[in-house]
């Protein structure tokens, strides 16, 4: 199916939609609402169930390698057990499809992000215990950025620049991200309303990004190496409202391949940081940097994101959200070399209005303007088109 007809099937979705409102009076933020009540006698039991849809149309409009058109979405679903006071568990599944602009537009990062990995998954299968109300300790089958590097503003981006952790972590192959799960555990301990501290231990290895394998390679390697994640957060509230601060560190030990020679490096080093605070009641402003300095294994040695969100930008649309995004990533001088091009870096900036049609559902149209894609100068600036849709089913 054409991309422009998937965009047309999905505006008329949207449409179908915008005439279930009154059907969500049980369970308001979910599509399919309270199912007759089984959802709440479910939850009473211990028992919720979850899934989410969404899906993202785009169009690469000048610029880049050449003009293209694609769309992309996912199914992500699964259950939530409290098992009793202190025991908790997770079992998810993920299944995506379709197809992307990145190739076209040939940047280093991906304009529609949920993107990669076209396949039906087994995602999350962990257990979490808690005691003395401040400890709690996770382990099964896990991916590092659901507790390490994230922020929830980085999720409204459509794309990997910003939305997930650093796409420099990626690259690098030192930590997986959704829906990519591996074995990890991850120790958190609150101090109290203010002061958290987490650390993790992942597996990394070749297969780490195999979705071939459908989530179901449990195997450990002789070959797989580890990373280890340390995170500290401050979260005072301040003038505005709350703020959030982290700083961490991720340390991997693993044979990396270096890019200019059949050399081995067995440990790597990233550290990042985060800042977030209200600058109005309604406003919210983001910065996020990490950095390496190994350029024979980092393709983004450096790399910084700034945000702005704000909620209720119109009186009539207090629910929607309104952002800017920028991001500047250096790219590896070895890397280039590697390659036999001279690289430098790449930027994106990012504009987009996400409407709140009801507490089920949204849709979010996007800008997006790449600046120097891949890094090399050798390929025009990037101008994108997007519209992301999702829905609580």
């Amino acid at each position: 199916m054409k991309a422009k007809t998937k965009a047309t099937s999905l505006a008329g979705c949207i449409s179908l939609l915008l005439t279930c409102t009154p059907a969500l009076a049980d369970n308001s933020d979910k599509l399919t609402g309270d199912w007759n009540g089984l959802r709440t006698s479910l939850s009473k039991s211990g028992i919720s169930p979850f899934a989410y849809y969404d899906a993202i149309a785009a169009t690469n409009v000048s610029g880049g390698l050449k003009s293209d058109e694609a769309y992309t979405g996912q199914l992500y679903a699964g259950v939530d057990l409290t098992l009793n006071s202190t025991l908790a568990a997770r079992v998810s599944m993920v299944d995506r499809h379709g197809d992307s602009i990145s190739p076209s537009v040939g940047g280093i990062y991906d304009p529609m992000t949920i993107y990669g990995g076209q396949v039906t998954y087994l995602y999350e299968a962990w257990l979490e215990k808690s005691w003395e109300n401040d400890w709690a300790l996770k382990f099964g089958r896990v991916s590092a950025d659901a507790d390490f590097a994230n922020s929830d503003l980085f999720r409204y981006s459509s794309s990997t620049s910003v939305n997930g952790p650093s796409r420099a972590m990626l690259l690098e192959n030192s930590i997986t991200s959704f829906p990519y799960a591996v074995w990890g555990a991850r120790l958190k301990h609150t101090a109290d309303n203010d002061h958290q501290f987490q650390f993790g231990l992942y597996q990394i290895g070749e297969d780490m990004w195999k979705y071939q394998d459908h989530g179901t390679n449990f195997d450990i390697s002789g070959d797989d190496g580890f990373t280890v994640m340390a995170q500290y957060d401050w979260t005072p509230t301040l003038t505005h409202g709350d703020a959030r601060f982290y700083v961490g560190i991720a340390q991997s030990e693993y044979d990396f391949e270096e890019f200019n020679s059949t050399d081995i490096t067995d440990s790597f080093t990233r550290i990042y940081g985060y800042a977030e605070m209200k600058a109005t009641e309604d406003t919210s402003i983001f910065a996020a940097l990490t950095y390496a300095d190994d350029d024979a294994i980092a393709k983004t040695p450096f790399q910084v994101n700034l945000g702005v969100n704000i909620e209720g930008l119109f009186d009539a649309r207090q629910n929607d959200r309104s952002f800017v995004h920028f991001t500047y990533g250096k790219l590896s001088d070895e890397y280039g070399q590697s390659t036999q091009q001279d690289v430098d870096y790449e930027m994106v900036f990012e504009l987009g209005h996400r409407l709140q049609l009801d507490a089920a559902y949204y849709v979010q149209p996007a800008l997006q303007y790449v600046v120097d894609p891949g890094g090399t100068g050798d390929i025009d600036d990037s101008v994108i088109v997007g519209m992301w849709f999702g829905v609580a089913l």
